[in-house]
């Protein structure tokens, strides 16, 4: 919309460009608005209604016809296991495997050969009687001659081509029955023929050596009844897979059925619009066999139920329309002016001034109104200024919660096995460990917001190397490598001591020499980086995956995520999001922990240093 001049019209200022438009009073006025208005809000209303009537009974139909699909799929699954199992017996017949064998050299006695094949030949008969989904039966030696039919109906041989296709598919099993369809003469049929189910499989014997072919006829029935259900009314489509992706049976027409074909790798349930209907597909496989159903529900009579809804619902529109304008006409006065002062009142709230307050010049409801607004601006303002203060304290407390987890967290560990140590062993390097420990105390004492410098942080890393490199069997390797310019940088406490703490406690725990820890300090744009690598056990992914995304929760048996998730928190609060620890390990070649910090200089302040 846009005004005179061509300047367009804003979308929040629609119903007043309405309003002026109308002549007459400002009853008039908010009449018309307010009708705009509940026509939106019910023609919205209804479209909700109308989409949620169609998903819910789209959703219905779709479950409904799933499970029908399914127990369809199931039947025809009986069918087929009956036709495996019938098939077997005949299969494993030594008198049916040696009259197959013998037709390929024929006996000189004709009788016991016509004898034989009578014998067979009632042996198919009773397999025709158990199964009579079954219509023929044609038995082929290992040259490819037809050596017995036995049927019932009408139906014939299949044709060549089709033959010929169903020995291919039977070159790559071995006694696995494969499954299509076939054009067989017919006796009863007009032009001759008749469309068929085909089943062929390999005859091996006990010993899985083959000795024939055997093909079995069906009738279209023998699918079609089963699958009936689906079809029900002639308005569902079915399209059945065999094992190895051909078709078997489809009550399409050849356009449907290649648009089906199409769809076979689609996801399910589909939604498939054929000849101006929409379908509802769902897909089943029968596992193992490998048939796979999909089956198509139309969705033409829920369409046509929609309809009829939307008709109601534009009735029952214009019905509320009518009877909302008559109530707008009775209730309304004029209160422009106070509903003015609020509604500029909460636009410059919203804009996030809270010390926006509305004049009120009435002592009604309106003016109760007003009153509440103010007295609702200055709280909100109250409780963000208290929020604030809230977050900062919260964020001070919890640095110090952190650094009191841990203070003790590595002494506790060295006292235990110091006092061990002193037990078993009265040797005299044991004032020199006490004496480290000391430093190593006095350092961790001191308070979380006393800095120190990265020369004092590796000072106490040395001590520590000192007291486990007595405390282990063997000799630990150490390397610290830091340039005389970068020991000085300041640094919080207690960074680098919960890391290689972790090092002796997890990483060298099974090993007895051999033992490498390195670590490294050096600038890089702009930063300060420190690596602390060890050629330890290592962790597996799923660990590694624990400590680098900070789960409170780690494998069992494995706590090493204590030291480093304190580490990473403590820096993150302090430093900000763009700083961190990056942890890279394998399982068996050690562990690298990447520590990114700022870089900060100058020096210690007196009672940052201590007193002694």
């Amino acid at each position: 919309m846009k005004f005179k001049g061509g300047s367009r019209l804003h979308p929040t200022n629609w119903p007043g460009y309405i309003a002026g438009k109308i002549k007459g009073s400002f009853k008039i006025k908010l009449i018309v608005l307010l009708s705009c208005m509940v026509t939106l809000a019910f023609a919205l209303a209804g479209w909700m209604v109308y989409r949620s009537n169609i998903q819910l009974m789209e959703d219905e139909i779709s479950k409904q016809f799933s499970i029908a699909n399914e127990q369809a799929l199931a039947r025809l699954e009986m069918s087929f296991q009956e036709i495996n199992r019938v098939s077997q017996s005949i299969i494993l017949n030594p008198s049916i495997e040696l009259f197959l064998r013998q037709n390929i050299v024929p006996v000189s006695d004709s009788y016991t050969q016509f004898k034989n094949r009578k014998y067979v030949e009632e042996q198919l008969n009773m397999l025709l009687v158990d199964a009579p989904s079954i219509r023929s039966v044609f038995l082929y030696n290992e040259n490819g001659e037809m050596t017995v039919l036995s049927k019932t109906g009408a139906s014939g041989e299949p044709g060549t081509d089709d033959l010929n296709r169903l020995m291919e598919k039977l070159k790559p099993h071995r006694g696995n029955m494969v499954w299509g369809r076939a054009e067989a003469a017919s006796t009863i049929d007009q032009d001759g023929r008749r469309t068929v189910l085909v089943a062929a499989r390999r005859m091996l014997n006990e010993k899985l050596i083959p000795y024939g072919t055997m093909v079995m006829v069906m009738e279209e029935s023998l699918v079609s009844k089963v699958l009936r259900d689906l079809t029900e009314n002639g308005s569902g489509k079915v399209l059945l897979l065999e094992p190895m992706g051909g078709m078997l049976y489809s009550n399409t027409d050849q356009s449907e059925m290649e648009q089906l074909l199409q769809l076979t790798e689609a996801n399910y349930p589909r939604y498939v619009k054929m000849n101006g209907i929409t379908y509802l597909f769902v897909r089943h496989e029968l596992i193992p066999a490998g048939f796979t159903l999909y089956g198509g529900a139309s969705l033409q009579e829920i369409q046509r139920k929609n309809k009829d809804i939307i008709q109601v619902l534009a009735f029952a529109g214009i019905g509320v329309i009518l009877l909302s304008a008559l109530l707008i006409t009775i209730s309304t006065r004029t209160l422009l002016t106070p509903l003015a002062h609020l509604m500029q009142g909460l636009r410059t709230l919203r804009s996030g001034d809270f010390t926006v307050r509305v004049r009120v010049d009435s002592g009604d409801e309106l003016g109760y109104i007003g009153d509440s607004f103010n007295s609702m601006a200055e709280q909100v303002s109250e409780l963000i200024n208290k929020v604030y203060l809230a977050q900062i304290n919260q964020r001070e407390s919890e640095l110090k919660a952190i650094q009191a987890q841990l203070n003790p967290h590595y002494l506790h560990n060295l006292f235990n096995e110091l006092y061990w140590k002193l037990y078993s062993n009265d040797q005299e390097e044991a004032a020199l460990l006490i004496n480290a420990i000391s430093e190593m105390l006095k350092y961790s004492l001191k308070s979380v917001q006393t800095s120190t410098t990265l020369g004092e942080e590796l000072h106490q890393i040395r001590n520590y190397i000192k007291i486990q490199t007595e405390l282990f069997t063997g000799e630990i390797e150490s390397i610290i490598q830091a340039e005389e310019s970068l020991l000085n940088l300041r640094m919080m406490r207690s960074l680098l001591l919960p890391v290689v703490e972790n090092v002796f406690v997890h990483a060298f725990r099974d090993m007895e020499k051999d033992r490498v820890l390195r670590i490294k300090a050096f600038l890089f744009n702009e930063a300060l980086h420190i690596e602390v690598a060890d050629n330890g056990c290592g962790m597996d992914k799923e660990t590694l995956r624990s400590l680098t995304e900070a789960e409170a929760v780690l494998p069992d048996g494995n706590k090493t995520g204590i030291g480093y998730n304190s580490v990473l928190r403590r820096i993150q609060l302090v430093y900000g999001p763009a700083y961190g620890v990056e942890i890279t390990s394998s399982k068996g070649k050690g562990t690298v922990v990447h520590m990114t910090l700022p870089i900060k200089y100058g020096t210690l302040e007196s009672h940052e240093e201590g007193n002694g």
